[in-house]
């Protein structure tokens, strides 16, 4: 093909393009365009007392070349002056939506979501909260978490709205999903977003660490049961009068455990009076590991004089 005619193709499909783009943004459409919500002159001091949207979605009509400009300005946002806004409820609905949009062609706004805005001054506040992991942790066969999980920082600092704060008590961070865990696990986890301007966060993420190691079992034996509270004059006799029990967790862990670091007791006072009746010593141990028997889990037992 000789390249003139290469020339003339292109200049035949722009000149198709440019017909098809005169004829349609001629045409009428309806499009739904999400704004940004900017707060303004708010007074230092104070916050809102409601939840305010970060972003409203405003369905508008109007012709093709309209429309296009509308995509073309970015900077097209919805307004809210709240400086004459008190500590009484007022009221944003989609009626005076063009009040707080600047656009910039002719526009039709047909519907607003939300269609309404509770707008009212509140005290402004600070309070420190945990941070709660929302994560799902999914082990590899024969491994598994030693200690407990940790978080830095543990707790931040958010603000906002002082009756907004009040039932809040815990921050959660953004949903996380670990499969075939095998190793430690060191993560930033980012600190969920809040949806509305009555709250603000110091922090934007947190970082997660966990200690993951090669599961084991390890037998102890001969772990002896203690009284505590008994008169001067009574002694306490168990029957069996020791527990054996078997532990799981990491290798590390279970290596450096001995039978002194659990206790097995029980208080005087709870002691039934009917010595015929079976008891459960309370059994503590290390958190990094967990009881998986214990044998017995109940005695019997004999109070008598001193001899």
């Amino acid at each position: 093909m000789e390249p003139k005619r290469y020339y003339i193709i292109i200049a035949s499909l722009i000149f198709a393009l440019l017909a098809w783009l005169s004829v349609n943004l001629r045409e009428e459409y309806t499009i739904v365009k999400v704004l940004p919500v900017t707060i303004e002159n708010l007074k230092a001091g104070t916050a809102l007392k409601y939840p305010v949207p970060r972003n409203v979605a405003v369905r508008f009509r109007g012709k093709g070349l309209a429309l296009a400009g509308l995509y073309l300005v970015p900077q097209v946002q919805y307004y809210i002056d709240v400086s004459s806004v008190s500590r009484e409820d007022f009221y944003l609905t989609k009626a005076n939506l063009l009040e707080h949009v600047t656009l910039p062609t002719a526009l039709q706004s047909i519907d607003v979501t939300p269609d309404t805005i509770t707008l009212a001054m509140d005290e402004f506040q600070e309070k420190k909260v945990s941070v709660a992991p929302r994560i799902i942790l999914n082990y590899r066969e024969g491994y598994g978490q030693v200690g407990p999980i940790r978080l830095s920082p543990d707790s931040i600092t958010i603000s906002g709205s002082k009756t907004a704060l009040s039932t809040i008590n815990s921050w959660p961070t953004a949903y996380k999903k670990f499969n075939d865990i095998r190793s430690p696990i060191e993560y930033t986890l980012p600190l969920e977003e809040s949806e509305y301007y009555s709250i603000e966060l110091t922090e934007r993420s947190a970082r997660l660490l966990i200690d993951v190691q090669p599961f084991a079992e390890k037998t102890f034996t001969g772990i002896p049961v203690r009284v505590t509270g008994v008169p001067l004059n009574r002694e306490v006799v168990f029957i069996p009068p020791k527990m054996d029990i078997i532990v799981r967790g990491g290798i590390e862990q279970l290596a450096k455990l001995q039978e002194n670091d659990f206790l097995l007791s029980m208080n005087y006072e709870l002691l039934p009076q009917d010595s015929v009746a079976l008891v459960t010593p309370i059994l503590t141990s290390s958190p990094d590991v967990k009881i998986v028997n214990k044998k017995p889990e109940q005695f019997q037992f004999i109070i008598r004089k001193k001899l």
